[in-house]
């Protein structure tokens, strides 16, 4: 089961609450799932923002529990939203690479460094990949890629960063069970920081939304 939550909240009242960066919408999404100590909050979201308000999406596996903010709307994604064949689709992505890192011995490291991706034929690449990887094929004749943008967020004192994609396009569902898999659990790295969400729009038989 699913859950769909749309939030608005005027952009004033966001800064009195310190909505700052995507760390701090973070939390504050973590905290519309209280009692599950030891338990992980199993989320994706999304933000947009517009002069005077921010539009976020939150999907869950769990209801989420409103808090005293911004105006919500939740709803059940009914079973057959993931039964289509073709799809309308934006993703807001964190593209990167994973560098080898190796030590003052030339031994590779465990754990390599991660860096954005900014070519454009790189990123198309990127998402194709990831497209197989989640059972669906992208047209890629109509598929929109924005100019990465760096977003940083500053975590327990640390800043941080990463690189802000925006995809937009049309997909074909070819393996039934890797995208509803993709659906549940995003795409690509950051999913904490509101990357990786889905955001689809069924196309049906006769090519209409």
């Amino acid at each position: 089961m699913h859950y769909l939550s749309k939030i608005i909240i005027d952009k004033k009242d966001a800064i009195r609450r310190d909505f700052k960066d995507s760390y701090a919408w973070h939390k504050a999404f973590w905290e519309a799932f209280p009692g599950l100590d030891g338990e992980q909050r199993k989320y994706l979201s999304r933000i947009d923002s517009t002069d005077t308000r921010y539009n976020a999406l939150l999907l869950s596996t769990k209801r989420p529990t409103l808090p005293e903010w911004g105006e919500w709307q939740t709803k059940e994604v009914a079973d057959s939203f993931l039964t289509h064949g073709m799809y309308k689709f934006e993703l807001r992505a964190n593209p990167t690479v994973k560098r080898v890192v190796r030590d003052d011995d030339g031994n590779r490291k465990k754990n390599g460094n991660r860096t954005a991706i900014c070519d454009h034929n790189e990123l198309k690449k990127w998402i194709n990949n990831k497209a197989e990887e989640a059972g669906f094929e992208i047209n890629r004749d109509i598929l929109e890629i924005s100019k990465p943008i760096k977003q940083t967020f500053i975590r327990n004192g640390t800043l941080g960063k990463h690189s802000r994609v925006d995809y937009r396009g049309v997909l074909k569902v070819c393996n039934r069970e890797l995208f509803k898999n993709a659906f549940s659990n995003g795409i690509g790295p950051a999913k904490s920081f509101s990357f990786g969400m889905l955001v689809l729009q069924p196309i049906k038989n006769n090519g209409n939304i």
